[in-house]
C-alpha cells in the first residue's frame, strides 16, 4: 500500500486527480508485477480541467465531484481498508492495524480539510515499523 500511496503522491504531484469512483472497479485493476511490487491502473484528469469545467458549466456535475484531490485519498482510503483487512488480519501486530486503521478513517473525513494530503500519508506511512 505504500507503494500506491508514493504513486498517487506523485500523480498528484503533476497535477493530475485521479478518478475512480467505484472501488470494485480499481480492484479489478489491482496487482503485483513479477517483482511483487503492487500496480493500479486508474483513469485520471488534470486538476485544472476540473476548474474549467466548473467555470463553464460542465453539464455532468456529479463527475466533477468525484475529480478532486480528497476525493483521491479517500478513494485510496477505501482500496487501503479493502486489501488489508477486508480478510484476516490475526498475525499482523495490533499497533500496525490500530496505525493504519486511524490513517483510513482520516483519509475519509467528510471535511476535506481534515483529510491529510498524500504527502502526509507517505510520510506517516514510512515511519510504520514493518518488521
Amino acid at each position: 500500500m505504500l507503494e500506491i500511496a508514493k504513486s498517487i503522491r506523485y500523480i498528484h504531484s503533476m497535477d493530475i486527480i485521479l478518478y475512480s469512483p467505484d472501488i470494485k472497479i480499481a480492484l479489478q485493476y489491482l496487482f503485483l508485477d513479477s517483482d511483487l511490487h503492487a500496480k493500479i491502473m486508474f483513469e485520471g484528469v488534470f486538476a485544472w480541467w476540473s476548474m474549467e469545467a466548473l467555470i463553464y458549466d460542465y453539464e455532468d456535475k456529479d463527475l466533477l465531484t468525484k475529480c478532486t484531490y480528497e476525493a483521491s485519498i479517500s478513494t485510496f482510503a477505501n482500496l487501503f481498508d479493502k486489501v488489508c483487512f477486508d480478510g484476516h488480519n490475526e498475525n499482523t501486530p495490533k499497533r500496525l492495524v490500530d496505525d493504519a486503521r486511524q490513517l483510513i478513517k482520516r483519509c475519509r473525513a467528510e471535511h476535506p480539510k481534515r483529510q491529510p494530503a498524500m504527502e502526509d500519508v507517505v510520510k506517516e506511512m514510512e515511519t510504520w515499523n514493518l518488521t
